[in-house]
């Protein structure tokens, strides 16, 4: 009974993490890393607790297990929770081990594989583990919509006053808010625009009613109390982003939302109304925010994108296999260039020379994976709010990635965890969705 307890224990807190963590990942790397290493010390205890009740189980009934047999009970107890990226997260990360022996830099790449890849794969699991149910889900979603109003009230408090009443970050003409640059704070409202118009759009539907003894649908039912709180957060949000001037990111934002819009068509619409807002407001004037007409050096800062993306092109001619190794680009492209090596402010570029064909294709396997399932999930899923849900998160996730071609988010401490979050959503809510299909079948 005491083991019981103690797994449900150390499962709660693996939620309180992931509820600190989506509040606090906007505002503070070092909270972020404390909540995800959290997670994780609950998923392992968690999972040590059931596989000591496995075996206490076991001996109760007079069996007694060899070591080797333990052994199998003990890698069994940490399996992860089936899902559709179980078979190319596991191959991503063993083609990510065997490449630290091919490394340029062995050491780095060991230092990345335990710091980035590893960490990375955890997060997923424990996240699809632990927001496992519709309680769950609404409570991490609403904490989401909260650190969202928070971020963006910071960001026009720095827009108007010079700086932000968080961490005090100065306004350089580009809204950054409390993250370190405005790509950034742009790479995390791509994502969170969407999901936010899910929500909104989750509150405002009707839930159709099959018979007198259906009961309300709790998701419409609590966005519905939170839709005008959500509206404002929605139109907060994409205001930031216009005023981040980020390119990338805008491309991102018009893409996820004409997916949406086009794959819901009641909301197709809404999609073109804000579209065409936006652009109306902000593009005129991301000539005079990006490249001053009679301003040389800004032009020149303009092109440098070109050449960083030709030297990650010239990394990958150099090692087009598997890559100049995990975590290595900056050391490497030292060479490709006088002074600092940088960054190629494109993450399949930098994958691509880290990784190699091998590495990419993996993982680009892993992204038509999950939306190929995304996609099956939303035709068998027969709850409203949760195919919209779902479509949220797939086009806020569809939004990032289309951004992470013109900036490095995959490296950031931050966003980084912010894509797997993402990712867990999209399966939680999958799994979600698919429990309730069959329990009402």
């Amino acid at each position: 009974m005491k083991n019981e307890q103690f797994i449900s224990w150390c499962d709660r807190a693996m939620a309180f993490s992931f509820y600190a963590l989506i509040y606090f990942l906007p505002i503070s790397i070092a909270l972020s890393e404390t909540f995800t290493g959290l997670a994780l010390l609950f998923y392992l205890l968690k999972r040590g607790g059931i596989f000591y009740r496995d075996l206490k189980q076991k001996s109760s009934k007079g069996i007694d297990l060899p070591i080797w047999k333990k052994g199998y009970e003990f890698l069994k107890a940490y399996k992860p929770v089936d899902n559709c990226l179980n078979r190319p997260i596991t191959i991503f990360l063993l083609f990510n081990f065997i490449s630290i022996f091919l490394s340029e830099h062995p050491n780095v790449s060991f230092e990345g594989f335990m710091g980035k890849s590893l960490q990375s794969a955890f997060l997923y699991f424990n996240f699809i583990e632990c927001i496992n149910s519709r309680k769950r889900l609404k409570i991490f979603l609403t904490i989401l919509l909260v650190s969202c109003l928070l971020i963006c009230a910071n960001g026009f408090y720095q827009y108007f006053e010079g700086h932000g009443f968080i961490h005090g970050c100065m306004y350089s003409g580009r809204m950054a808010s409390s993250l370190r640059q405005a790509n950034d704070f742009a790479a995390y409202l791509v994502v969170v625009i969407p999901i936010l118009f899910g929500l909104f759009v989750t509150g405002v539907c009707k839930q159709k009613q099959i018979d007198a003894q259906q009961l309300p649908d709790s998701f419409t039912t609590h966005f519905c109390k939170l839709k005008i709180l959500t509206f404002i957060v929605f139109v907060l949000a994409v205001v930031c982003l216009g005023l981040t001037y980020s390119r990338g990111a805008w491309i991102g934002f018009f893409l996820s939302l004409a997916v949406f819009g086009v794959t819901n068509r009641k909301m197709f619409l809404p999609f073109v109304l804000v579209t065409v807002i936006f652009f109306s407001v902000f593009y005129p004037r991301l000539t005079e925010k990006r490249i001053p007409i009679n301003d040389a050096k800004s032009f020149k800062e303009q092109n440098n994108r070109l050449g960083y993306w030709k030297r990650a092109l010239d990394i990958i001619k150099d090692y087009p296999v598997f890559g100049s190794g995990l975590n290595t680009y900056s050391l490497v492209s030292q060479r490709y260039t006088v002074g600092w090596g940088g960054y190629p402010h494109n993450s399949y570029l930098q994958l691509t020379s880290e990784t190699g064909i091998v590495g990419i294709s993996i993982f680009l396997w892993m992204l038509i994976a999950l939306f190929t399932s995304s996609f099956q999930a939303r035709k068998k899923i027969k709850v409203q709010s949760l195919r919209i849900l779902l479509l949220g998160f797939s086009t806020g996730l569809l939004g990032f990635l289309i951004h992470s071609f013109f900036d490095t988010s995959f490296y950031s401490v931050q966003l980084g965890s912010l894509l797997w979050i993402v990712i867990g959503l999209v399966i939680s809510v999958q799994k979600i969705g698919a429990l309730e299909s069959a329990a009402n079948s």
